[in-house]
């Protein structure tokens, strides 16, 4: 990755990335090189000096070799540009969303489309970054009018992919190289179209408890208890016209000869509120990213690092109970967590970390006022946060609310900021683990409540 030059902005290079993503992927869709080989180069030569040889020597043989040297070499061009394959591919990736920096077992599903069989092939599907890769063989595969026996035009090829960062990556077209039978030409061509792989950012389980889960602590167990436990337990009411039906508590109901419905489930869910920052200018090593060639950008490793420490907290908070809520200090690009009745509640979330990017964003959201919100603890992940940052941060925090700041490689004058306002800040940097951060940030917390 190449740093990016001094005042030049995300948002002043969207269209240039765009652009540069359009113009790789048209190139790479209308590949077709037909060239010669080695040997069609060599027999191309010879064709060329016995040609000349034959008309100064009035030699016929000498002509006929010539004549049939060109001959062969254009007879190979000829056939590539007759007999190109015509395939469709179809990606199907195990898993179907894979954590960074883990492997993606990838099967493609060949089939053809031509009247007759493909030639003998090598492929290699184009991936967005780049990644050392063995040429694969792929043999004939039989014609589309095969009397009916689809088994004959459908192969499955398989590979490994390793994705080294989160992402929304376009895998493909599926790159094609094969030669005529005399071996005199090759011809490379781009078939099919693309696929796309979600990479999400790898999740490490955080240590059990936390700086600031003490303010909810008893009313999250208080839930656990009541979840993992009986559920007569549960609050329940009579039934209203309007309520859902996925609230009825059908053994209260039995029990009491009419319709019970659980009380609403976010009084017993304390909440818990978690801020990234988004903004471009929040960050000092913002760097020209270009690992994904698709995709020309601007990254940083203090922000991956943060969207690394935001997908772990997001889980951990909502495993322990809490009404997980997320906000940017950016336009909104993130998924909020589903509701706790449902079990695939944080697949959106974790999704849409994938392609969170930073925002070159103005003022206007910052300064207006915070909508009314419920209290709770309040975590803020962050690079080198500006002065807007801050002040917007400090007012989002309420006098009785619990807040936690984990900066990455901040200002001093940052941290000294936010302490004032009552936060716990903890100070890392990009290469320390998520785990670590989560335990200092309970050691600091400890002190300012002096448990130490």
């Amino acid at each position: 990755m190449r740093r990016a030059p001094r005042g030049q902005t995300r948002g002043g290079t969207a269209g240039t990335s765009g652009d540069s993503e359009a113009r790789a992927r048209s190139s790479l869709d209308k590949t077709h090189k037909l060239l010669p080989t080695a040997r069609g180069v060599g027999t191309l030569v010879v064709g060329v000096v016995a040609l000349a040889i034959g008309y100064g020597t009035d030699r016929r043989e000498i002509l006929v070799v010539a004549l049939a040297a060109l001959l062969l070499v254009g007879g190979g061009l000829l056939l590539l540009r007759v007999r190109r394959p015509r395939l469709e591919v179809v990606r199907l990736f195990s898993p179907p969303v894979v954590s960074a920096g883990t492997n993606v077992q990838v099967a493609l599903r060949i089939r053809n489309l031509s009247a007759g069989p493909t030639p003998h092939v090598i492929w290699n599907d184009a991936s967005p970054w780049r990644e050392p890769s063995v040429p694969n063989e792929l043999g004939p595969v039989g014609p589309a009018t095969s009397g009916g026996v689809a088994d004959r035009r459908i192969v499955t090829a398989r590979y490994e992919l390793h994705p080294p960062r989160r992402g929304v990556y376009e895998i493909g077209p599926l790159v094609i190289e094969h030669e005529d039978p005399f071996g005199m030409a090759r011809s490379t061509i781009a078939v099919g179209g693309t696929d796309r792989l979600v990479v999400v950012p790898a999740i490490v389980d955080l240590p059990a408890g936390g700086p600031a889960l003490s303010d909810g602590e008893g009313t999250a167990q208080l839930v656990q208890r009541r979840v993992t436990g009986n559920d007569d337990d549960l609050t329940t009411r009579e039934y209203r016209t309007g309520d859902a039906l996925r609230r009825v508590h059908w053994r209260a109901s039995a029990r009491r000869g009419e319709l019970m419905v659980r009380q609403e489930e976010h009084r017993s869910h304390p909440d818990a509120r978690i801020i990234l920052d988004t903004r471009l200018t929040g960050y000092g090593d913002v760097e020209v990213d270009d690992t994904d060639v698709w995709h020309p950008s601007y990254s940083s490793e203090a922000f991956e690092w943060g969207v690394r420490m935001l997908a772990s907290l997001g889980v951990h908070l909502d495993g322990s109970g809490f009404q997980v809520t997320v906000d940017e200090t950016a336009p909104t690009q993130l998924e909020q967590f589903g509701e706790r009745w449902d079990g695939s509640r944080r697949e959106a979330f974790l999704t849409s970390l994938a392609g969170v990017v930073l925002k070159d964003a103005g003022p206007a959201r910052l300064e207006r006022p915070a909508a009314n919100e419920t209290t709770g603890p309040i975590f803020a992940v962050l690079g080198d946060p500006e002065e807007l940052t801050l002040n917007w941060l400090i007012r989002r925090r309420r006098g009785t609310d619990s807040g936690v700041a984990l900066l990455v490689e901040p200002r001093e004058a940052a941290v000294t900021r936010l302490t004032e306002a009552g936060w716990v800040c903890v100070s890392v940097r990009p290469w320390d683990e998520p785990q670590a951060a989560w335990k200092a940030a309970s050691s600091e917390a400890g002190y300012l409540r002096g448990a130490h």
